[in-house]
């Protein structure tokens, strides 16, 4: 009945991937070799209720469970009755009894979707993740497969997803599973899930025009300076304030960090050049004091890396609706 009800629910839906979410995939490795043949905890970021049911489409054929927050009132069960038919699994408070029912599921092959974020995010970059998808994955034996979204919904749009490498932590079985152990894990994990991000995001930028010109510049605008080997890119908001993603001023042995510098810090005694996009890209980019906000929102960040969040994929995403 449950399964019949489920498949009902997405049939009747069928409007949605067509007109509000069409996806194309990538995949870390760039094969198609991430595809769930069996139960799987599949972790992704979230900021609406159609996220659950981008992935829902994405594994039609693989009946999904997912979990929730059991906010319902007893003047609800109604509700919470038919959710559960469409394959909730409700986690209530501190009691574990979710994991007893997740190993059902499991065993059958089919996957849970979690979103380790919590309630809905809006965010400009993934938030921290809570811990209880790990000790599922740990309990039950599920691979994690991380997707991440980037929630590109509406008309004309095309939502693109990105699927990891699952991640095994059955080796974990038997450990005792501290709390500094499971915050590490937990880092752990949400590191790669950052990184294909990062990695998603980069792939967007990768459209644009890459063209500079010596011109003015104003608040928003892509800057970069040629730093002898290479072009160093920053983020400018006026002449006190351009937002890099690099090495402070005189802290070279420190590790990169996003930070704000003045423009004759970051400029030194170069002049700087200005990105210049073509007209159909314009709407594309973010309005200036969206840009502010997002770049002052990531000031003290880490994680620099060379092929996927470098100094100019922070500036794409800060600058553009990628």
């Amino acid at each position: 009945m449950s399964k019949i009800l489920y498949y009902f629910a997405l049939i009747q839906g069928l409007f949605a991937p067509i007109f509000l979410f069409k996806t194309k995939t990538y995949y870390e490795d760039n094969k198609k070799n991430n595809k769930i043949k069996k139960g799987a905890i599949i972790i992704s970021n979230h900021r609406t209720f159609m996220d659950a049911m981008v992935i829902a489409y994405k594994f039609f054929f693989k009946r999904l469970h997912y979990l929730v927050t059991d906010f319902y009132k007893n003047k609800r069960k109604i509700a919470k009755f038919f959710m559960s038919l469409l394959g909730g699994i409700f986690v209530d408070g501190f009691s574990l009894d979710f994991i007893e029912r997740s190993q059902s599921v499991i065993k059958k092959g089919r996957p849970i979707l979690v979103f380790p974020e919590g309630d809905f995010k809006f965010e400009y970059e993934p938030s921290k993740f809570s811990e209880g998808y790990i000790m599922l994955a740990i309990k039950t034996g599920a691979k994690i497969v991380p997707i991440v979204n980037d929630f590109n919904y509406g008309l004309f749009k095309r939502v693109n997803l990105i699927i990891g490498n699952s991640i095994d932590l059955s080796h974990y079985s038997k450990t005792e599973l501290t709390k500094s152990k499971l915050k590490e894990i937990n880092e752990e994990i949400r590191n790669k899930f950052l990184m294909l991000f990062y990695k998603l995001k980069r792939k967007k930028a990768e459209k644009f025009s890459n063209k500079y010109e010596f011109t003015s510049h104003k608040k928003g605008d892509v800057i970069r300076v040629f730093a002898g080997t290479h072009y160093h890119y920053g983020v400018y908001l006026n002449d006190f304030e351009v937002i890099q993603f690099g090495h402070t001023i005189n802290n070279a042995n420190e590790p990169a960090v996003v930070n704000s510098v003045s423009m004759a810090e970051f400029c030194g005694n170069k002049i700087p050049e200005v990105r210049i996009l073509k007209k159909r890209e314009r709407k594309f980019k973010r309005d200036a004091k969206d840009i502010e906000k997002y770049a002052k929102s990531c000031l003290g960040m880490g994680g620099y890396n060379i092929v996927n969040n470098n100094c100019l994929d922070f500036a794409n995403r800060v600058t553009l609706k990628i």
